[in-house]
């Protein structure tokens, strides 16, 4: 997933409003993924939020990069 979020991270230009926040989500997701395994409730609880903000950081690249088409 994070890989995912990065590629179009990547892909964004230099100007994109999207970038300072999907960087932020990126930066997140290194430090909590880097710690291990999840073995309390709160740390899966932690890794679900993750989990949540990063869809939503790719929800949002995917419709800047495909927006729908004008009806």
């Amino acid at each position: 997933m994070a890989a995912d979020v990065r590629q179009r991270f990547e892909a964004l230009p230099a100007d994109s409003e999207l970038r300072p926040l999907t960087k932020a989500v990126l930066r997140e997701s290194v430090n909590r993924l880097s710690t291990g395994p999840a073995t309390t409730v709160a740390r899966i609880q932690n890794r679900a939020r993750l989990i949540r903000a990063l869809y939503r950081a790719l929800d949002r690249l995917d419709t800047t990069q495909n927006p729908a088409p004008a009806t």
